[in-house]
């Protein structure tokens, strides 16, 4: 007797395959809810990443409970089909501890990747975790190939370089034998991302911790003109780059949105699909009208740019006017809804039952890939009327709720059994089961005995022997002099493109150190003269290097001895676990300025670390240039300012060797009233003064006043009240 489908169950959309010829770059979606992943896997994503309830760089997304978690891999391993989780934020020490908690279930059940910006973390997972595809964040700004090689030591399989990099650059990444992965559609961030401190110091609320305020979206003046939007990027639409992309070799394809609608999700996953299916199938895709407008009604920020593949920043990628989206038109939303929301896909299979008197029952399910079997207690013979083969197929057949749908449900029987409901329904719900473990089994290469706690390496301060030192960072070495007068300045880090003969003689003949500090932004267009520059300033043999990040870590590699490389603030370092990973590869790292002064006493190693007391800290590293958007390009320019709707004035500094901006805190950071504390607890070994934008007086002031304190516990004050800020050093970032 065959039984025909559940006419409830939605089966497989066979338009929503990989692609048409079933290879081509992977389709990742995001889901900020369970009813996100089901309509991304419905509308064709080959992938979803998405988050858990603590942990991942959208704090304010809905993010997905355990429970919720498992199902997602369910469904999306059912249709082959991969999850990848977002946990790429910086973790505390505590927060460390949760990991194992929240990754050995996932991990077990099949979970395909996740995507990281702590190092820490990074060092962590590719221990405990050995069979774990993963991908290092844009949170952790890879923008050249010396990056993505020096991440291969975690064990790292892809990178989410910055969105900045052009096609060109890609290419050069793909080049190096990892994966990689480009956001293609969505909202985009004018700092590179990872390397913004502008919500955390203006509001407390960190991006790199996942809440983010958009202060980017907020409005500002330049240098006293009308208040605008400079900041307020439009959102990327790359539809018109997909060919480009695919014969780039672009791995994977990401749209943004977990803090969108799942309707948002399936939409744009569906338009993105149809075009990469038609350039895999004709070599050339022409976009209509039609989708256009369907993805403008789903979302759109106040306009719409194709980001930086093509240019390096411009006017036109700005939302000048209004940062406001349009308004969502709720007949497209529920046109989504319908055709890829409403239902679930469910997996044909075939069931096959034994049913007679005496004999165990036996039921066979079999979707033509995978095919098991299942018995249950001997039937009885009917005290009266006996169960037709029709009755028991329309009992077995009943799978809603499962990942499964009844194609057909044969049933050979002698006329003469009877089985109760419940024992048919246990039967095909064992069945299920043991077809969907078949399906997908479960890992058990999990490293229990890997812990994500270094505490008992940790040092105890009083037996440390540190002698502390006062050391200077200078971006104009044209007061090099007014530094060099202060015999208490152990050394002075110039950057790399500053440094002159006449001021490393300068420096010699004062008796002190110095150091070179590669460019804070090291992209794949500049990476080669950095090197060679670097190369040339090691024959004058300096005491060290200090690097900002992956990029530079990269470049520094086998050019520096290990004691001789210094992590610099860009370096984040957030928990014991990043330091101890951080210091295999580097002799020195800086407090991140993101900690509070109590989370100090955690760290694991203070004779190598360096705490900055002073300086206007860099909030924004863009690519995009607020002078340039608004007058126009002018190489000539050295500082201007950005002033909010309170008043407060962030001064920027064009770096215009290699193109990008440096955005400063409005005022500097003095920790003047906790230094002496600090030097006594033994909390850091090198104390650091940076100087930006201070012109020469104001130097000369803050060093007098910083090197009375040094010497004689004494701070006679150079600022006044509101001039300075102590950071997060008392509460430490949300």
């Amino acid at each position: 007797m065959k039984k025909t489908d559940d006419k409830n169950q939605r089966q497989p959309d066979p338009t929503a395959a990989l692609s048409i010829t079933g290879k081509g770059p992977e389709l990742l979606a995001p889901a900020g809810e369970l009813a996100g992943v089901i309509g991304a896997i419905n509308a064709g994503a080959d992938a979803v990443y998405l988050g858990a309830e603590a942990f991942s760089a959208r704090a304010y997304a809905k993010n997905l409970n355990a429970e919720e978690l498992l199902q997602a891999l369910d469904y999306a391993h059912a249709f082959g089909k991969k999850i990848y989780l977002a946990c790429n934020i910086l973790l505390r020490d505590q927060e460390m501890l949760q990991i194992p908690d929240i990754l050995d279930p996932l991990y077990e059940h099949g979970l395909d990747g996740i995507i990281v910006q702590d190092l820490g973390l990074l060092s962590f997972l590719a221990k405990r975790y050995p069979s774990l595809s993963l991908h290092a964040s844009t949170q952790l700004s890879v923008l050249s190939a010396d990056g993505a090689d020096w991440l291969k030591r975690y064990r790292v399989s892809r990178v989410v370089p910055g969105r900045e990099l052009s096609m060109e650059e890609l290419k050069a990444l793909k080049a190096r034998d990892i994966e990689v992965e480009c956001f293609i559609h969505g909202a985009m961030c004018y700092s590179y991302s990872g390397r913004c401190l502008l919500s955390s110091f203006a509001g407390g609320r960190s991006g790199n911790r996942g809440r983010c305020a958009g202060p980017c979206r907020q409005p500002y003046r330049m240098n006293g003109s009308k208040a605008q939007y400079p900041l307020s990027l439009k959102d990327m639409w790359s539809l018109h780059e997909i060919g480009a992309l695919i014969d780039a070799g672009i791995d994977s394809f990401k749209i943004e949105g977990r803090m969108k609608a799942p309707e948002y999700t399936a939409g744009v996953t569906a338009v993105y699909r149809k075009y990469i299916d038609q350039y895999l199938k004709n070599g050339n895709c022409q976009v209509s009208a039609k989708d256009e407008k369907r993805l403008e009604d789903l979302y759109l920020r106040s306009g719409k740019q194709e980001g930086y593949l093509r240019q390096h920043n411009g006017k036109n990628m700005i939302s000048l006017s209004s940062p406001a989206y349009g308004k969502v038109s709720e007949e497209e939303k529920q046109r989504v809804f319908q055709k890829y929301l409403a239902e679930k896909n469910t997996i044909p299979v075939r069931l096959q039952a034994r049913i007679f008197v005496g004999e165990p029952i036996q039921l066979i399910a079999d979707t033509g890939r995978y095919k098991v079997s299942v018995k249950g207690a001997p039937a009885e013979a009917a005290a009266k009327k006996p169960m037709s083969a029709e009755q028991f197929a329309e009992k077995l057949c009943k799978t809603g709720g499962t990942l499964f749908s009844a194609s057909e449900c044969l049933v050979d029987t002698d006329d003469l059994s009877f089985v109760p409901v419940s024992l048919l329904n246990d039967l095909r719900r064992n069945a299920l089961e043991k077809l969907q473990k078949k399906m997908m089994p479960l890992r058990t290469d999990l490293k229990k005995d890997v812990l994500p706690d270094p505490a008992g390496n940790v040092t105890t301060a009083d037996n440390v022997e540190i002698i502390p030192v006062l050391r200077i960072g200078l971006k104009n070495p044209d007061v090099l002099g007014d530094v060099l007068t202060y015999h208490e300045a152990e050394g002075v880090i110039l950057g790399l493109d500053a440094i002159r003969p006449e001021h490393i003689e300068q420096i010699r003949r004062a008796g002190r150190k110095w150091y070179v500090r590669l460019p804070e932004i090291i992209r794949q267009k500049d990476a080669e003269k950095i090197r060679y520059r670097l190369q040339e300033i090691i024959k004058k043999e300096p005491d060290g290097v200090y690097v900002n990040g992956v990029d530079a870590l990269g470049i520094t590699d086998g050019l520096f001895s290990k004691e001789h490389i210094h992590g610099d603030a860009g370096l984040y370092v957030f928990n014991r676990c990043t330091e101890q990973s951080i210091s295999e590869y580097a002799g020195h790292f800086t407090i991140s300025l993101e900690k509070s002064g109590k989370e100090y006493a955690a760290i694991v190693r203070p004779e190598n670390a360096e705490c900055i007391v002073y300086g206007y800290l860099p909030v924004m590293f863009s690519a995009n240039c607020v002078y340039n958007t608004l007058r126009g390009c002018d190489p000539t320019v050295k500082e201007y300012h950005l002033e909010d709707e309170k008043g407060h004035s962030f001064p920027i500094v064009p770096v215009h060797r290699y193109c990008y901006n440096i955005m400063y805190n409005c005022v500097p950071l003095s920790l003047h009233a906790e230094m002496r504390a600090l030097r006594e607890q033994k909390r850091a070994s090198v104390f650091r003064l940076e100087f930006t934008i201070e012109d020469s007086a104001e130097i000369k002031r803050i060093m007098q006043a910083y090197t009375e304190l040094w010497n004689c516990g004494v701070w006679n004050s150079p600022f006044v009240s509101g001039q300075t800020t102590r950071g997060h050093f008392l509460r430490g970032a949300e």
